[in-house]
């Protein structure tokens, strides 16, 4: 039996919210389908917290040190950072310098997993209308929300947090919802976004890729026969 703990430094807290649950899920479901014997995880992502005195520290020193404090407790670090419009130029800057380095300075304890949507976090909580009408608890349509209408819409909506505030208005919430926004659904909406309906989206498939390469350099997957 493997054992696969998993943790995730990401941008802002609102994207632990929505990331923890999704990249469980996907990392279940592609053990339970494919890894060579059975897998372990833990009950959550870890979340990494960097140390105050590294606030003014690069990203990348920051991510290291949160991995290296956290040490034992995982084996894939996921490192998000929204793709603002351009996912090469932003997992260039601000997720391929940590994932270096952890190689180079923890390489015995896992390896680090960019998590790069094309423009931010809530674009993916957009890309299923049918886990929106749940969580949001409405029967509105996807034309009424004004959602996204396929995978090329999502990842060039200009605004996604926009978008889905928009849509959670439009739902007449509660003024106790009002005031509190989309921040507390995103967990479950996390739990709830179809992984197939992701798949149609450019930066999930190279998230997706990434990870199963990764998985078989821990072992967890059999190589590909050629």
């Amino acid at each position: 039996m493997h054992y696969l703990g998993l943790a995730l430094y990401a941008e802002g807290p609102t994207d632990y919210y929505f990331l923890r649950p999704l990249l469980l899920r996907l990392c279940e479901e592609i053990c339970l389908n494919e890894a060579n014997q059975s897998v372990e995880f833990g009950e959550e992502v870890i979340s990494l917290n960097e140390p105050a005195r590294m606030k003014d520290a690069p990203r990348e020193e920051r991510i290291i040190e949160a991995a290296r404090e956290a040490r034992g407790a995982w084996r894939i670090v996921f490192i998000h950072t929204d793709g603002a419009g351009s996912a090469e130029r932003a997992r260039a800057t601000c997720a391929q310098p940590a994932i270096d380095r952890l190689a180079q300075e923890l390489p015995n304890d896992g390896l680090a997993i960019a998590v790069v949507p094309i423009r931010e976090t809530e674009s993916w909580a957009l890309a299923d209308g049918d886990a929106i009408r749940r969580v949001f608890g409405t029967p509105l349509s996807d034309e009424v929300l004004e959602l996204p209408r396929n995978a090329a819409d999502v990842e060039t909506t200009r605004d996604p947090k926009r978008t889905l505030h928009l849509a959670f208005l439009k739902t007449n919430p509660s003024s106790r919802k009002r005031r509190q926004g989309v921040s507390p659904m995103l967990n479950a909406l996390g739990e709830a976004v179809s992984l197939d309906r992701l798949r149609r989206l450019s930066g999930f498939q190279a998230l997706e890729t990434e990870l199963r390469l990764g998985m078989r350099r821990l072992g967890i997957l059999s190589e590909l026969r050629s």
